[in-house]
């Protein structure tokens, strides 16, 4: 799949995610940093997404819609090496967000998906920091090899401590 496909794909998603997110939080307004634009929020510390609340309230995120062929993984995922070969550092080091909304589609196609399988929104600092004890040999450890040359973070579902997930629905 081409990088245009990827990005429409992930577009394409960003209706679902805005329902979810008006589903639990009272909603003003939804502005998306653009891959394109590289906004300093994107590009310095991977927030792809500002949630204002009614009250005026602003809560950062990251968004990851993965297509149903992965979901088989049942896993979240946070890029921890651009490029393994070189350790040249991802979002794993550098995330600003307050939360991460992750989750698998029912679709592989902009034609057959219309909503979430599963979905996930984690406190991601808290997640981050229950981690800092860790080396960063024994974090390499849960990362997995991607198609490209990054590397993975990767733990089950399952397996995150539940006081560290902020909401879950799995149809």
């Amino acid at each position: 799949m081409s990088w245009d496909e990827d990005l429409k794909f992930s577009e394409h998603t960003k209706k679902f995610q805005d329902e979810l997110y008006c589903s639990i939080f009272p909603i003003k307004n939804i502005t998306r940093f653009s891959k394109q634009d590289r906004h300093i929020l994107d590009k310095n510390y991977h927030i792809d997404v500002e949630l204002e609340l009614k009250n005026g309230i602003k809560l950062l995120g990251q968004e990851k819609a993965l297509r149903k062929k992965f979901s088989s993984f049942d896993t979240f995922t946070i890029e921890f090496y651009q490029n393994r070969f070189k350790k040249e550092k991802g979002e794993f080091f550098n995330l600003g967000a307050q939360f991460y909304c992750h989750g698998y589609v029912n679709g592989n196609t902009l034609d057959d998906t219309t909503g979430f399988l599963k979905v996930y929104v984690i406190k991601i600092f808290d997640f981050l920091e229950s981690l800092r004890s860790k080396t960063i040999g024994e974090l390499e450890c849960n990362t997995r090899p991607s198609s490209s040359n990054a590397s993975f973070y990767a733990i089950p579902y399952d397996d995150i401590p539940k006081e560290f997930v902020f909401y879950a629905k799995v149809c």
